[in-house]
């Protein structure tokens, strides 16, 4: 991984909080900032998976792994669970679409 490639991700979890109303309101927490390498999708397997969204997506990889590492732990977690994350990267919102040790597939929002 060149270093030149790198690129600050901020990770994000979305909080609920009940208003005096009975609505939510939704506020996003910085959890920790991260130096990743982005690539799009762009071979055929990501096409036949994710159709036409594919041009939405990127997939992301971390140095040493440590964010795969981090929300690998949160797919099947059900209080903390990796939907309640999103990553943001130069000034855009994507939210988590699926975790694997290889990288981070994201859609943008």
């Amino acid at each position: 991984m060149l270093l030149r490639y790198l690129e600050r991700a901020t990770l994000k979890k979305s909080t609920k909080t009940k208003q005096p109303n009975g609505t939510y309101l939704e506020t996003l927490v910085v959890q920790d900032i991260y130096n990743v390498q982005t690539q799009e999708l762009t071979d055929e397997i990501s096409a036949s998976i994710y159709g036409a969204n594919v041009y939405k997506m990127i997939r992301i990889k971390s140095i040493k792994h440590k964010l795969e590492d981090y929300l690998y732990t949160k797919v099947n977690n059900k209080l903390d669970n990796v939907s309640n994350y999103y990553v943001m990267i130069n000034d855009r919102t994507y939210k988590i679409v699926a975790v694997n040790v290889k990288g981070i597939d994201l859609e943008l929002m």
